[in-house]
């Protein structure tokens, strides 16, 4: 079974194996997903898919141990922005590379982030933590291969990363737009997850839905106007939310066994989001310091001008 890391004691950490134990991060935001189901959707569904796939570690790969970190409510995007709890993307980046560099100094080595949300800029942001776990261990990781040692490298996975098509980031690069929120889709996977939080009244909603012109949904947005659900919640079935997430663990574990398994997890969980400047964690402050230079290059090109003359 799973092990809850807050449910056990230092001696059980200190005992488990270091290169056979992966440790699951699931985050989300907190927002508004209409009128019938829970702030916290996305947070449980990561929650979810993290003791989904350490079942699947434990049952496929005997002597493996996945261990289910707390769940972290920090979303740095959100479907809706009228209600919505969100962090800023250093946030999230820095305390995916805090906890996990917490772990490595006892010697562990394997980790795995699931976000229940799928934005631009979330799914960067936790690419960005593992390559900065990656730039963090790369003098061990060396002077291992130096001294012919063979070892298992730190890495730090997004999960979700590997199901972003081209296509999806060419219809929107820089903003989350889902064709449903709150929806068939996210109702059916509620009801699956618990039922008794999703309230009886999504079988009379009606279908809603989205905004045809993709300008009005960008400036709703802007001014934190984007509430409710759009889709159809009232075609919604357990069963279907149970296949939506088996699929997801399906596809997933394969590929992350092979990152497990040496595979270099940048080729692999690596989405076209995170090539985008926009969507890095420092973009503005980068903008910032670029302008503040121009200015000192064209402030010192003046004076020396005026200086010639």
């Amino acid at each position: 079974m799973p092990i809850e890391f807050t449910k056990i004691s230092s001696f059980v950490l200190e005992n488990l194996p270091r290169d056979k134990s992966v440790f699951f991060f699931p985050v989300g935001p907190l927002e508004d997903h209409g009128p019938h189901l829970p702030l916290g959707l996305d947070l449980q569904e990561a929650h979810f898919l993290c003791t989904l796939t350490a079942k699947y570690l434990e049952e496929q790969t005997p002597g493996w141990h996945g261990i289910i970190m707390p769940q972290a409510p920090l979303g740095i995007e959100s479907n809706t922005t009228r209600i919505a709890i969100t962090v800023r993307p250093h946030v999230l980046r820095d305390w995916l590379v805090d906890a996990t560099q917490s772990l490595v100094r006892l010697g562990f080595s394997h980790f795995v982030c699931y976000s229940g949300h799928i934005g631009p800029r979330q799914l960067t942001a936790i690419e960005e933590a593992g390559l900065i776990i990656r730039k963090q261990n790369r003098r061990k990781r060396w002077r291992s291969k130096l001294m012919g040692f063979k070892t298992h490298y730190p890495t730090l996975i997004s999960a979700r990363s590997a199901f972003i098509p081209l296509k999806d980031v060419l219809k929107s690069p820089f903003w989350p737009d889902p064709i449903e929120h709150g929806g068939k889709r996210d109702t059916s996977v509620a009801l699956a997850l618990n039922e008794k939080e999703v309230k009886p009244l999504y079988k009379t909603l009606s279908n809603f839905p989205q905004n045809s012109s993709r300008w009005m949904r960008n400036l709703n947005r802007r001014r934190n106007r984007m509430t409710g659900y759009w889709g159809n919640p009232s075609g919604a079935e357990a069963a279907l939310g149970e296949q939506e997430l088996l699929k997801i663990i399906t596809r997933l574990f394969p590929k992350l066994k092979a990152v497990w398994d040496g595979a270099n997890p940048n080729s692999i969980f690596r989405s076209w989001y995170s090539i985008l400047p926009p969507n890095k964690s420092f973009f503005k402050a980068w903008i910032l310091v670029a302008c503040i230079i121009c200015l000192m290059a064209t402030w010192i090109l003046l004076n020396s001008s005026l200086n010639f003359i």
